[in-house]
């Protein structure tokens, strides 16, 4: 197998469009709370534009089935704030990608973004990370669950590459009965 650069010790420096610095790296089993404070973080719409239901908590299994993933089939990349030394990180944003055993060229491609740094270019930047990687997994293809409100997301995807990534409207009922 060819060497990959998104491997598990990938690190990469960048800056979000304001110049605010941040890192990249992959996700690990070891960041179980800095996932769960993003999470508590995002407000209730971002939540509900990110898990098409209302979420208020994630469980013990959620958590583990966010953070220890196998890199190949489930792949995930978070951004944090480049802080102080010694000072706990602030998760900003990830972005993953579940390969879809049936079909092994195309994963599910999902991203959240703190509510702080929306339009700052990090959605664009993790979402551009995650395509390759999945390009080094040999992923040809994204599917991509997207809330009928949610513009922000279906602009990003159509500018990424309208031809090679499908996006899905949904429109969830909401205080009725289904």
């Amino acid at each position: 197998m060819a060497e990959r650069f998104f491997s598990p010790d990938y690190e990469e420096r960048a800056s979000l469009r304001d110049g605010t610095p941040i890192l990249l790296r992959l996700i690990r089993p070891s960041d179980k709370e800095l996932l769960l404070r993003g999470f508590q973080g995002l407000s209730e719409h971002s939540r509900f534009l990110r898990f098409l239901v209302p979420k208020t908590s994630l469980s013990e299994e959620e958590l583990r089935y966010l953070t220890e993933i196998d890199g190949e089939n489930h792949f995930a990349i978070g951004a944090q704030l480049v802080g102080a030394e010694g000072q706990p990180a602030t998760g900003l944003g990830i972005a993953r990608m579940i390969r879809y055993p049936h079909e092994p060229e195309v994963a599910e491609a999902a991203i959240a973004v703190a509510d702080e740094v929306h339009g700052r270019g990090l959605g664009t930047l993790l979402f551009m990370r995650l395509v390759a990687a999945g390009c080094e997994r040999g992923v040809r293809r994204f599917r991509c669950e997207v809330h009928a409100s949610n513009n922000a997301m279906k602009e990003l995807i159509a500018g990424v590459n309208p031809e090679s990534v499908s996006y899905t409207h949904l429109t969830l009922p909401t205080n009725r009965e289904v």
